[in-house]
């Protein structure tokens, strides 16, 4: 039987591309085969300002078929914060009282006592995010970049994109992050930690400006502060108090004082986007591509355990019996035979083995 397993993606080296999009139709300002830094704007468009609906008849007490003769602006019309919209009376009445502009913006529609302002458009500048080459230009749309280097998938993230020189403030993939780890000299930096306390750790961050943070877990009762913080973080692990896999952190500490591009959006259930950590390298012999096709669970592959006992355990695939095992909880189910790292030999169900490549 051919099993696929989820995946998780933990390269040293491997080529690297991602899309860079628009949200809107914009300008694409650079061309293909230019080389960009991460902090490069690639491309810009306009955003639509926010439609405020201003009820005249209301404001001033009259009902909506009087509004008209009030209203002193017409459709195109720009006005700003403040500026008098309708007035009832003269001049001293227009000076004293009246319908005012919530926002700068342009009248859009004034219709049976309703005025609608759009807003001040604002420019959007979409930064490569990546230091690599623009191998293909969507006109209007984005880029494509290429790099190479080291990348490593999260399990869940929260808060946008940074880059930032990449920081270990532990001695271990089992350590703990704690806000006394936190200094002014993590300052800009991307931290990692084994595993993320408290609170405290978070706010700890929060103030010395941190640009993001990589941990193995957190509780989940942290999830809305993760989500409030001005910074994006990614675990690697999941919630609990599961340290950092060792092969990861390893990853990570081979890393220290590299700079790195932390992208903790996480879109799962519609664009299976995941949150992950790319740390441009230069190309070497053992260079591997990243290849997005789903593969086969085999003999050698390493994996990692996803259900306690031995939940976020690394392995590595040894036999694959071709008949349904009984395991432990008296189920019978396919199983592999994994290694762990600690020399340990176990059977787990498949269902419950996550891919590392």
């Amino acid at each position: 039987m051919i099993y696929y397993p989820t995946e998780t993606r933990a390269a040293p080296l491997t080529t690297i591309r991602r899309e860079r999009l628009l949200p809107l139709r914009g300008q694409v300002l650079v061309s293909a085969g230019e080389v960009v830094g991460a902090a490069d704007v690639v491309a810009r468009c306009l955003l639509p300002g926010e439609v405020r609906v201003v009820d005249v008849s209301r404001e001033l007490g009259v009902s909506r078929g009087k509004a008209s003769r009030h209203i002193r602006k017409s459709v195109g019309d720009t006005v700003q914060k403040g500026e008098t919209l309708a007035a009832r009376g003269g001049l001293v009445s227009l000076l004293r009282s009246g319908c005012r502009a919530p926002v700068d913006g342009q009248v859009i529609a004034v219709r049976h006592g309703v005025i609608l302002i759009e807003g001040a458009t604002t420019t959007f500048e979409l930064r490569a995010h990546i230091a690599g080459q623009v191998t293909n230009v969507m006109p209007h749309l984005g880029v494509v970049i290429a790099a190479t280097g080291a990348l490593i998938q999260g399990a869940w993230g929260s808060g946008g994109e940074a880059e930032g020189v990449l920081r270990l403030v532990v001695e271990s993939h089992q350590r703990p992050l704690r806000a006394r780890a936190v200094d002014v000299g993590c300052h800009g930096t991307i931290i990692v930690g084994g595993w993320i306390m408290d609170e405290e750790v978070l706010r700890k961050a929060e103030e010395v400006q941190v640009r993001g943070i990589v941990a193995g877990s957190a509780s989940a009762e942290l999830r809305p502060v993760m989500e409030s913080l001005p910074f994006p973080v990614m675990l690697t692990e999941g919630f609990g108090t599961l340290p950092m896999s060792q092969h990861i952190f390893t990853l990570l500490q081979s890393n220290t004082g590299r700079e790195a591009m932390l992208s903790a959006e996480t879109r799962l259930r519609w664009a299976g986007k995941r949150p992950e950590l790319l740390i441009p390298l230069r190309a070497g012999e053992d260079l591997s591509h990243e290849d997005d096709t789903p593969q086969p669970l085999e003999i050698g592959a390493r994996v990692r355990l996803l259900r306690a006992p031995h939940l976020g355990a690394i392995g590595q695939v040894v036999s694959l019996p071709p008949f349904p095992q009984v395991i432990d909880s008296g189920i019978r189910t396919l199983v592999a035979e994994v290694e762990l790292e600690d020399g340990e030999t176990v059977l787990a169900p498949l269902a419950n083995l996550d891919l590392i490549r």
